[in-house]
């Protein structure tokens, strides 16, 4: 967690898991994470993964990374408390897909959208220049708010 230009963002990178394009980069808080209280878990996690713990790792190998441990039981609980039953969706990954349709109907330019999911450019003029952490945070700001019961 880390504020840039004033902005609230998150350093994603490969050390944490599976990365697109295995580089690191940086992208803003929707204001709705952090209405929910983001910031404090961050604090209270201090240094090091936020959503878990390296130290709780039994088995030391490729096959059995702790992140991949963690994203099944998310799955599982998405599917089991949340409902999400179709075996076609990939409940982890369909958050990627559903962040896609929603910039588009937020008219959200695609350079954008691909530098906050760190999609490769489609194009070499597209890799001339960078998104600012500004645009992006302007992009992510268009994006509706999930309400979750509870909160």
């Amino acid at each position: 967690m880390l504020e840039v230009e004033g902005l609230w963002c998150v350093r994603i990178t490969p050390e944490a898991g599976t990365v697109k394009a295995k580089e690191a980069r940086i992208v803003p808080l929707h204001q709705h994470v952090l209405d929910q209280g983001f910031l404090g878990v961050v604090k209270a996690v201090g240094d090091g993964p936020l959503f878990y713990d390296p130290e709780k790792q039994r088995v030391a190998s490729e096959s059995n990374r702790h992140f991949k441990k963690v994203g099944e039981r998310l799955a599982s609980w998405v599917r089991g408390e949340v409902g999400i039953t179709d075996p076609a969706l990939q409940p982890n990954h369909a958050w990627r897909h559903t962040f896609k349709t929603l910039s588009y109907e937020a008219g959200i330019e695609e350079r954008v959208v691909d530098a906050i999911q760190g999609h490769a450019p489609k194009t070499t003029g597209r890799t001339y220049g960078k998104v600012p952490v500004r645009a992006m945070a302007d992009a992510v700001a268009k994006l509706p708010r999930f309400e979750v019961p509870g909160t």
